[in-house]
């Protein structure tokens, strides 16, 4: 497994509202949805959801996984896949899973990029990474997630004409992310007006995260690539 440059999460994995019953949902439920990676080779998506879905999107970094549960929903035939390693995150996520019936929804509790080795070249059609840390200190820019090594992860696992969707609402993270892709050529960022990134997708679904960077005066940025 090789190709990505971040195999260690470097945030918290637990907060302080991580409770015993939060704890016991993980423990009980997570195994009817998580994805168990093989030793060696890809994923088996057909086993993943019963047949093989004719689209398939990747969140990374899921959050309370609000964004994921509701175009899931509004997506009953589409596969989505979900990573979180924050464990509050994952208790949030199950419980909207299991509230909400949905059961077009499989998660990785753990660092995406331990995933994306075992993912099938040319795979999925929609990548969302949405407010991934900034790490806004030069000496851990390394840690970002839209890195070159990563980027070619990417492009591996996304169709021809997949998009890649970034959403960050920190200018450090912004303007890395703009000149990390402008250096390479996998992608073409499909942006022509400034319309284009200042407003969020038809299709999107906001987040409370989304809604208090709103409040504190944070504008968000919506980053629309797709793979050539």
């Amino acid at each position: 497994m090789n190709g990505t440059n971040r195999k260690i999460f470097f945030g918290r994995r637990r907060g302080k509202g991580m409770s015993a019953a939060k704890d016991a949902l993980i423990a009980l439920r997570m195994g009817e949805f998580d994805i168990k990676l093989p030793a060696k080779g890809p994923v088996d998506l057909e086993g993943l959801f019963g047949s093989r879905p004719e689209k398939i999107s990747l969140e990374i970094g899921y959050g309370d996984g609000e964004h994921l549960a509701q175009i899931a929903k509004k997506n009953p035939d589409e596969a989505f896949i979900g990573s979180e390693a924050f464990a509050n995150g994952n208790a949030a996520m199950l419980r909207q899973i299991i509230e909400g019936g949905i059961g077009n929804i499989r998660l990785f509790p753990d660092d995406a990029l331990l995933m994306i080795p075992h993912i099938p070249d040319a795979s999925i059609d929609r990548l969302y990474i949405l407010y991934p840390d900034p790490w806004p200190k030069p000496r851990h820019a390394k840690r970002r997630l839209v890195g070159p090594a990563n980027l070619r992860e990417f492009a591996r696992i996304l169709k021809p004409g997949g998009k890649m969707l970034v959403v960050s609402d920190h200018p450090v993270y912004i303007a890395w992310a703009l000149m990390t892709m402008g250096c390479q050529d996998a992608f073409e960022w499909t942006a022509e007006k400034s319309a284009d990134f200042t407003r969020a997708p038809d299709d999107w679904e906001t987040t409370r995260y989304e809604q208090k960077a709103l409040r504190e005066g944070r504008v968000p940025i919506y980053l629309n690539f797709v793979k050539k």
